[in-house]
């Protein structure tokens, strides 16, 4: 017999009632009609199928069988509900309501109205029809040029090691400061302007490169990871960056950095890398060398120079690479083709090859199998449960899980054609976004993989994944008009920015309070109809820009990574204005340790007005600091340097 369920004047209405094309007729829960259907997908900016599947649900969300930070299942109870709702909103009810059993969830889906078939997303489908048609080639990472500004400390040798003075000297900036607009970029090249920012959560060390292709770094450099030919404490002032022995001056269009290691990727599609090479991260094919001060070629599986078929030029590669992302002690390429080539430490399943390669070294110490060579990696996977739902089905009680506790995972069918548009790599962890399609139907996919401290992965447990697993979370109809567009690590953080400007985040960044297990909207902008443009995750500080020109950051920075002033606390819980940003159109943010780097648009009279109240500091401003410096010896040895033994650990 059909549920009966009471409409708004009190009447009965059978669920199983046909629906009426009239919009004065009950055709939803709590007497929810056509007209109301119509209101809320509005206002919501979902279709009308899905908001009428979400109202159906009446809180029946599936809680699947999940791992404990200790790898055990929780026992909880599945129910079958509509496949579209295993998603955030899924997630949402799930928590908020009582689960109900499978099979009275399954009777109120016989009797309630057949959902239509478009709310089911096809996109996270185990099976799909067929591999996605990309928008091909992937580009270099793109921003808005500008000026180049930092926060933080200049003098590299101190986050992590030293106290912090309680008055902050010339090259330590409480506040965005323009970064050597002339005395260093204007003198040198053409243009001042910067296209794009690189460092990492684990690094204290920078690149910029500029519109015309020139890089230049500075920070620390005790394990030559500059690239300039010598080791040094510190290199305070922005220095350009070339590769030795090569023809004629290359140019640059991206760069990642390491805490120990730099790699620039050239406009011939070639990676260079330089530093610390213990656990095989600068990809040169050669394990042995554990450190570089010059910039030597990357070794990419299936890269051949001059073999594209595109012409006789030297320099043309059939492998062309675009992006590269660096963590701790592991890196990532992206070729035009999206198809990921990763290298380095092989713990935490960082490669994304399935394994760890875990031996042992002696008694009690644990050794890993590391790459040398940058080398593609094909499989994604999801979670079974994942899988089962996206194809319409349930999970039974106690499903989803081996007899250890683990999460089964299964590989996606198309998983040897995705591509890549993003990556990003926090200390020891990665994230990455899916390639749009010509279609422009399919919703982009997010990928992580690598430790699961804090739950920074996404998957709702604190446990490592060695393959790219799919975020189950960041699908469904929610995201059928507001896709994930990009996404940035922190050091036990992750961000995603979608297509409307709204910023999930997952894991934690401060030493205080709780991890957030499961990727959250920071409602704190998008219930003030901020559009985020530029997002960044550092060691404990996250930043966001929106288009109308204000920036927010909150975490920890003692040595005033957060930007909010001289007087000003160091540390905030929730988003706080970096009020000397403001009205300031930032395209980009890039977060290190001890350090925050923006680039500041500055094309017309309005940015230059907004600009007039950023500080900015000179060669000559810091001289005495430039000095000081010439004298200090590394201390490479206080914070475990790359000409370490091999990454070992107890068992």
């Amino acid at each position: 017999m059909p549920r009966k369920r009471k409409s708004a004047n009190g009447t009965e209405v059978s669920s199983s009632h046909h629906r009426s094309s009239s919009t004065s007729h009950v055709i939803a829960p709590g007497g929810g009609t056509a007209n109301d259907i119509h209101k809320l997908s509005h206002t919501l900016g979902l279709p009308a199928d899905a908001v009428t599947a979400i109202m159906n649900c009446q809180g029946q969300g599936v809680r699947s069988s999940r791992r404990s930070a200790g790898g055990a299942a929780d026992d909880l109870t599945a129910a079958a509900v509509d496949p579209s709702m295993m998603n955030v909103w899924g997630d949402f009810m799930a928590d908020e309501s009582t689960t109900t059993t499978a099979a009275a969830s399954t009777n109120d889906q016989a009797a309630s109205t057949s959902k239509p078939a478009s709310t089911t997303p096809s996109s996270t489908s185990s099976s799909p029809s067929g591999p996605r048609s990309y928008a091909l080639p992937i580009q270099p990472p793109k921003a808005t040029p500008g000026l180049l500004a930092q926060t933080g400390t200049l003098d590299a040798s101190v986050p992590g090691r030293s106290s912090i003075s309680k008055t902050p000297a010339t090259h330590e900036f409480e506040c965005p400061t323009l970064l050597f607009p002339q005395s260093v970029f204007g003198s040198i090249t053409t243009t001042a302007k910067i296209a794009h920012i690189a460092t990492s959560p684990t690094a204290c060390h920078s690149v910029a490169i500029t519109t015309d292709g020139m890089a230049f770094g500075w920070g620390r450099n005790e394990t030559g990871q500059l690239g300039l030919g010598y080791t040094s404490a510190v290199v305070p002032l922005p220095t350009q960056l070339s590769i030795p022995g090569e023809e004629g001056e290359i140019t640059f269009v991206a760069a990642g950095v390491g805490k120990y290691h730099t790699i620039l990727v050239g406009s011939n599609g070639i990676a260079y890398a330089s530093g610390g090479n213990v656990c095989g991260q600068l990809g040169i094919n050669n394990g042995g060398v554990k450190q570089i001060e010059k910039f030597r070629k990357c070794a990419v599986m299936g890269q051949v120079v001059g073999d594209s078929g595109g012409g006789e030029d030297e320099d043309d590669v059939n492998v062309k690479i675009v992006q590269v992302s660096c963590g701790e002690e592991v890196s990532a390429l992206l070729c035009s083709s999206g198809h990921l080539y990763t290298t380095g430490s092989s713990e935490h399943g960082l490669l994304g090859n399935g394994e760890t390669g875990e031996y042992i070294i002696t008694a009690g110490r644990l050794g890993y199998a590391n790459c040398a060579k940058f080398t593609r990696r094909s499989i994604f996977v999801q979670s079974e449960a994942d899988a089962t739902a996206a194809a319409g089905g349930t999970t039974a009680v106690g499903g989803g899980v081996d007899s250890s506790g683990k999460v089964k995972c299964v590989p996606l069918e198309d998983g040897g054609q995705i591509s890549l548009a993003s990556i990003s790599c926090g200390k020891n962890h990665f994230v990455a976004v899916e390639a749009a399609t010509t279609s422009g139907t399919d919703v982009p996919r997010v990928f992580t993989w690598g430790s699961g401290d804090y739950g920074c992965l996404g998957h709702g447990i604190q446990a490592d994944e060695y393959y790219p697993r799919l975020v189950g979370a960041l699908r469904g109809p929610m995201f059928a008009s507001n896709h994930p567009v990009d996404a940035v690590a922190g050091s036990n953080c992750s961000l995603v920015r979608t297509k409307n400007g709204h910023v999930y985040y997952v894991g934690k960044h401060r030493q205080v309070g709780e991890a957030t297990m499961r990727f959250t909207l920071i409602d704190a902008l998008a219930n003030n109809s901020h559009n985020v443009v530029a997002i960044g995750a550092g060691s404990a500080t996250v930043f966001c820009s929106t288009k109308a020109g204000v920036t927010v950051s909150w975490g920890m920075g003692s040595h005033g990574e957060l930007g909010y002033g001289t007087g000003e606390n160091k540390s905030s819980a929730k988003p706080k204005f970096v009020n000397v940003l403001d009205s300031c159109l930032v395209s980009a943010v890039a977060c290190g340790m001890g350090h925050t780097l923006f680039l500041i648009s500055n094309e017309d009279a309005e940015d230059a007005k907004a600009l007039k109240k950023v500080p900015k500091v000179e060669k000559d401003d810091i001289a005495q600091f430039v000095e000081q410096i010439k004298g200090k010896k590394s201390d490479a040895g206080a914070d475990e340097p790359a000409k370490k033994k091999q990454k070992s650990k107890k068992k």
